[in-house]
């Protein structure tokens, strides 16, 4: 009887075990397959965010990668893309947001960390963004030279002009920050627009070359400040579109060049560049209500240009506000 029950159960165990492990077998399988598929899904959603994002419609990419963001969680590239998607709908909040979840996976990740500093920038928090650089140059050291501008932008001058006088000297300064030493170093009194100054009189028609020759001779910003606004005063604008932008070459951090070289585009109805040069200038800009009145004022015609109508006028009331400022 006892033999006769373990053969009974010996073949039901041949039997059984087959089934146990097919159906083991079938698992594995489907989770390999569910797996796979979640792959190839977060291909297909993350490069439909690139497209979208490259056409320009964030939205959509935000949508795609937040469909990427479900699969993995902690993909630091669709960190680092949904954040610069909305940088780019300027929603600075949620551009943080996500560049610093990155950032706690890949502490060390020189992309993310650029990125971050563009962002608090760009809300003119460059105190905060200075922290940033600080944190990328001890990964990067030749990257040092960052500060400069960081530092003008915060209104920390005398750390501008010691940061470059160090890189100076230790051969460190890079061409494109060489010409700021003098304008930097040796800044010009504040020269009004609005007409009330010598520079804005009615002068000579032969001014604009002996102001040129002035400059030619000195070659300092001084020279090419009054050169700028003798071509603006005498709506010389091919020469004030040439020599302005020459100007933002020699002198990239001066609000002043950028404004004549939007004058001068739109002037002749290159606008959209208008706009752009206009809005680099305002970057540069620290408490000056009259001349950021005229960036207010340039910005409308520019958007007029356009026919654009409704941000034309919100650019006028801000310039008139800012005039009831003064």
């Amino acid at each position: 009887m006892i033999k006769k029950t373990a053969h009974i159960i010996i073949c039901i165990g041949v039997l059984i075990i087959p089934i146990f492990m097919q159906a083991q077998e079938d698992v594995a399988s489907r989770e390999a397959m569910l797996i796979e598929q979640q792959e190839i899904n977060f291909q297909t959603f993350f490069f439909e965010s690139l497209q979208q994002k490259a056409i320009g419609n964030y939205d959509k990419a935000i949508y795609a990668l937040e469909a990427c963001n479900n699969i993995d969680k902690e993909n630091v590239a669709v960190l680092f893309e949904l954040s610069k998607n909305y940088y780019f709908l300027f929603k600075y909040t949620e551009a943080e947001y996500y560049v610093l979840k990155g950032l706690e996976i890949e502490t060390k990740n020189l992309y993310l960390l650029r990125h971050l500093k563009e962002i608090k920038a760009k809300q003119n928090d460059f105190k905060g963004a200075i922290k940033i650089q600080q944190k990328i140059i001890l990964i990067k050291p030749r990257e040092e030279s960052d500060l400069v501008i960081l530092y003008i932008k915060s209104g920390e001058m005398n750390k501008a002009i010691e940061l470059m006088k160090k890189l100076d000297e230790n051969n460190n300064l890079p061409t494109h920050l060489a010409p700021l030493k003098e304008s930097l170093i040796q800044p010009l009194p504040k020269i009004s627009e609005k007409g009330n100054n010598d520079a804005f009189r009615e002068q000579p028609k032969n001014k604009t070359e002996l102001l040129k020759e002035q400059y030619f001779l000195k070659k300092d910003y001084s020279s090419l400040k009054l050169l700028l606004e003798r071509e603006f005063k005498t709506k010389q604008f091919l020469d004030l579109l040439n020599d302005s932008e020459k100007a933002i070459n020699l002198y990239p951090v001066q609000p002043f060049v950028y404004l004549m070289h939007g004058v001068a585009l739109n002037n002749i109805r290159k606008y959209k560049n208008a706009i752009a040069t206009l809005e680099t200038g305002l970057e540069y800009l620290i408490e000056d209500n009259d001349l950021e009145a005229q960036f207010m004022e340039q910005l409308s015609l520019s958007y007029k240009g356009l026919g654009e109508n409704k941000m034309a006028s919100i650019y006028y009331k801000k310039a008139l506000d800012l005039r009831n400022k003064e």
